[in-house]
């Protein structure tokens, strides 16, 4: 009264497959949406950035020099300096 128990012959073929084609599918996803950058190259490329120099002598000029920003609302830029100097004043008082 021994039966052995008999399993499916079944191959593992069309789960490797349906896996494979999964992971295709998700890569070209991704390589649509994020990895492809049409002229992405050619736009970062117009663009252009001042050298450290350059960048530190603009703010030293803005930080040092007096600058009309909106005359008709009385509205300067004034020295770091003097600003200091300016609300040291009015908070001794």
């Amino acid at each position: 009264m021994s039966q052995t128990a008999q399993t499916p012959n079944r191959s593992s073929f069309p789960a490797v497959v349906a896996i494979l084609g999964v992971f295709l599918i998700f890569y070209f996803v991704i390589d649509a949406t994020y990895l492809r950058n049409p002229g992405g190259s050619e736009q970062e490329a117009a663009v252009e950035r001042p050298s450290l120099a350059e960048h530190l002598g603009q703010e030293a000029d803005t930080l040092s020099n007096y600058q009309v920003i909106d005359a008709a609302s009385g509205k300067v830029r004034l020295p770091i300096d003097r600003a200091m100097e300016l609300v040291v004043s009015e908070n001794a008082k």
